[in-house]
């Protein structure tokens, strides 16, 4: 039985086709985190990949494939597993249904072993059909009263990836899905007014209706502790009060 992809069409595959690129060998550990039904780590089984775990605040209840589930509420995530276990984190339109984005950055930190990616996908409030919404009608696409009622937490590229540092992860790439820069999910006048936007040479950065990002755990010096919170607040107030 073909299990339920809680994702635009597509998507999916799109985010197998991306691992595939990665090259990991088959004994590497990988976590999916809000993993829903499981249809992706099934994938990943099929695929043949031998160490799968899935994390979720309902996940499912048994696996034919032998994947280990782990229930789990984002909003507070404390997982069994120790330091550095996994070798890839996989997060399908999750981040944007996560109040505190932060408490569960730090965790998958922690679980990632130094060199490990992290690759995430989530609504793209950067593509031309979601400015033109907020500007028209100022209501952001995939958070209004017609979107998904749990997307809580878009995500701006910019203060996003000030903490994604904060947490010890770098970006490795970033970009639109679907790949051709369309917007399936856009009403068709949307779609037609973003369509001339583009012919004056407005596009959004990326197009799409998913923003997707791969990041990596660096390999820090030896003796060289990752930033945390404390350290860049008062590096900044430290600078700011700096006489000039």
């Amino acid at each position: 039985m073909k299990l339920e992809e809680r994702a635009n069409p597509g998507l999916h595959g799109h985010v197998l086709q991306r691992v595939a690129a990665l090259g990991l060998q088959p004994q590497a550990r990988i976590l999916d985190v809000g993993c829903g039904s499981g249809a992706m780590l099934e994938q990943l089984a099929a695929a043949g990949c031998r160490h799968l775990f899935g994390l979720d605040i309902a996940p499912p209840a048994d696996s034919p494939s032998g994947i280990t589930y782990c229930a789990c509420d984002l909003d507070v995530p404390r997982t069994p597993w120790p330091d550095a276990f996994f070798d890839l984190a996989l997060s399908v339109e999750v981040f944007e249904h996560v109040e505190n984005l932060g408490s569960l950055l730090a965790e998958l930190a922690r679980l990632l072993a130094p060199g490990a990616h992290l690759l995430l996908t989530t609504p793209n409030v950067h593509a031309v059909e979601a400015r033109l919404r907020w500007l028209l009608l100022g209501q952001l696409k995939q958070f209004d009263a017609i979107g998904d009622p749990t997307h809580i937490y878009p995500v701006f590229r910019f203060p996003f990836e000030r903490l994604l540092r904060r947490h010890g992860f770098e970006v490795v790439r970033t970009w639109g899905f679907p790949e051709d820069g369309s917007s399936p999910t856009s009403r068709p006048g949307l779609r037609l007014a973003a369509r001339l936007l583009r012919l004056f040479g407005l596009a959004g950065s990326p197009s799409g209706d998913q923003l997707c990002y791969l990041l990596r755990k660096p390999s820090l010096p030896a003796g060289r502790p990752p930033a945390d919170k404390r350290s860049a607040v008062t590096a900044h107030y430290q600078q700011a009060a700096a006489p000039r």
